[in-house]
């Protein structure tokens, strides 16, 4: 290799050169000034970035107390808990419709809310819906008025909503936050509206939020509690882990205090020898009227040596490039230019990862910049790769490789919607193994996984293209057909009976009737089916006809009017 050759791919040879030019002792001075420019500019990015973080997760929390309060407040327009005192004479259809309101509550907040109750002003509840469980009236308390939650909600106007402290649930028997409104009639109080939100919600925001590659965020209460920790796991059943311990560091207990007093900040501490960055910030609870009783601070928690991460990685391209800004007059404006272009490039295409694109360099250049162009290429690659990877884990059945249950309910829902909305026709497949449990006590687990995943694939060789097939738990299964009245879909369904019944499974002569089954229930969108629930519910009864009426058959289900 020639000396052009050198000079292209090295920048130490580049800055030799200049050296030669110019002189030493002004690039040296220079360098150094540009190099300490560099690392506090990084340093400051890099707090930007944690501020962020802590600004995001907090916004979320105040989001969620605001979203849940204000959908608290239009659920209790609903005439039902009006006209329950107004319409006495019909007042067992207000309770009804009071039901279906708490249950269109539940399902807007599925994995938020585990309890929404209307309760009259004597503390006698009217209607109750526990998950997705509405109560019966005999099970139905008459004594709510001894609760906390209760006698603050009397204390709220119109409008208003109080939101208590954390409580274990009644009910659930694990951590939840109380919600509640009053429900006005004729100028009088005679009732409030109340849900329970699941505080584990607040965990898995956190970790949503965090990336644990970086530090570790955290949620603590102005009591001293972890209502939410990235670095471990918050039973939410058992009392909240405690942050002031006698293994405290008295710096870190600063920091505490400072968040329990609902101040906001950057602050340094050590921790066994290392130094460690805390970005922390007080949630905001008074947008919307009424009163939250949690004082919450979100904080973000960075080691020091990942705040120089980005520093040691360009360090020597920084001072190289700040060395040659001595060159005077022209070659010293275009040689700093050409050495920090591709370095600005590569900042703002960081500051894009941090904002949550993933942007792709032009790599020109052949020396150490190309090189770590290339490699941020390569990690960005990597990101893009990983985020489609976990996509597809989210929406798959680790074992079979078909939808997982909670995928197929979102798809199915969509579908029926479309069914309704463009009149077209839509069927449901359920199919459950017979006697699969015997199975797995004979051949072991092993051997029945191997027979999962075969059916799995019997159930897609059976099926046209356009059906969607889904493991829904267990040995069951289930199948969205498209464009197919009930008709079609009994085809298809016989079609995977028969080929499971055909198919040859090890030792199936030691199942019921010597042979390894299947039994199917099938159903359809129609005028009085009307939402996927509906369509899974009649499909699931059909599905236990058929295993009643001695399995290996089809039932086929229709809504019982």
């Amino acid at each position: 290799m020639g000396v052009t050759g050198i000079i292209k791919k090295s920048i130490r040879a580049k800055f030799t050169l200049v050296l030669f030019t110019v002189g030493l002792i002004p690039i040296v001075l220079s360098g150094l000034f540009f190099y300490h420019a560099a690392k506090d500019s990084l340093f400051k990015n890099v707090f930007k970035e944690l501020k962020w973080n802590v600004n995001e997760v907090a916004r979320q929390v105040e989001t969620h107390f605001t979203d849940t309060g204000k959908d608290l407040l239009i659920a209790s327009k609903n005439t039902a808990f009006t006209m329950y005192f107004l319409d006495l004479q019909r007042k067992n259809y207000w309770v009804a419709e009071q039901e279906r309101t708490l249950k269109h509550l539940r399902e807007i907040y599925p994995d938020i809310i585990d309890e929404a109750c209307f309760i009259e002003a004597t503390g006698k509840e009217v209607s109750r819906i526990v998950l997705d469980k509405v109560t019966q009236h005999d099970d139905l308390s008459s004594n709510e008025e001894r609760a906390t939650f209760f006698t603050r909600s009397f204390e709220m106007e119109e409008g208003e909503v109080f939101q208590g402290k954390p409580t274990i649930s009644e009910d659930t028997k694990r951590w939840v936050i109380p919600n509640s409104t009053p429900i006005v009639v004729n100028g009088k109080k005679v009732a409030i509206l109340h849900f329970e939100v699941n505080l584990s919600h607040f965990q898995r925001l956190l970790k949503r939020a965090i990336n644990p590659d970086r530090g570790s965020g955290f949620i603590l209460n102005d009591s001293g509690e972890f209502m939410a920790h990235t670095a471990m796991e918050i039973n939410d059943r058992t009392p909240f882990p405690k942050a002031l311990t006698e293994e405290t560091p008295e710096q870190l207990r600063k920091v505490y205090r400072k968040m329990m007093e609902g101040a906001s900040g950057i602050e340094e501490f050590s921790d066994g020898g290392k130094i460690y960055y805390a970005v922390f910030r007080p949630v905001e609870t008074g947008f919307i009227r009424g009163h939250n009783e949690n004082r919450w601070a979100v904080a973000y928690v960075l080691p020091g040596d990942k705040v120089y991460v980005e520093l040691s990685i360009v360090r020597d391209e920084i001072i190289a490039v700040a060395l040659t800004t001595v060159l005077v007059l022209v070659l010293a404006y275009m040689t700093g230019n050409y050495f920090t272009r591709p370095i600005r490039e590569l900042a703002g295409a960081t500051h894009s990862v941090a904002a949550g694109e993933m942007p792709r360099l032009e790599v020109t250049r052949s020396d150490e910049i190309g090189e770590l162009s290339s490699s941020f290429n390569v990690m960005v690659e990597a990101i893009k790769k990983r985020d489609l990877e976990l996509n597809e884990l989210a929406r798959t059945d680790g074992l079979t490789g078909l939808w997982n249950h909670r995928h197929f309910k979102t798809e199915l829902d969509k579908e029926v919607k479309s069914a309704l909305r463009f009149a077209r026709p839509l069927s449901l497949i359920m199919a459950d193994l017979d006697a699969f449990k015997r199975y797995n006590d004979v051949n072991g687990h092993l051997q029945g996984d191997a027979a999962l995943k075969r059916v799995a694939e019997l159930i897609l060789e059976s099926c046209r293209d356009v059906d969607a097939g889904a493991r829904y738990g267990g040995e069951e299964f289930a199948v969205i057909l498209r464009e197919a009245r009930l008709e079609e879909a009994v085809k298809v369904a016989e079609r995977i009976r028969k080929r499971i019944e055909a198919e040859v499974f090890p030792n199936e002569e030691m199942q019921p009737g010597g042979e390894f089954t299947v039994s199917i229930g099938v159903s359809e969108v129609d005028r009085e089916v009307r939402t996927a629930e509906e369509l899974i519910d009649i499909a699931d009864k059909a599905l236990y006809r058929a295993k009643e009426t001695g399995g290996n058959r089809i039932s086929i289900g229709r809504k019982e009017v």
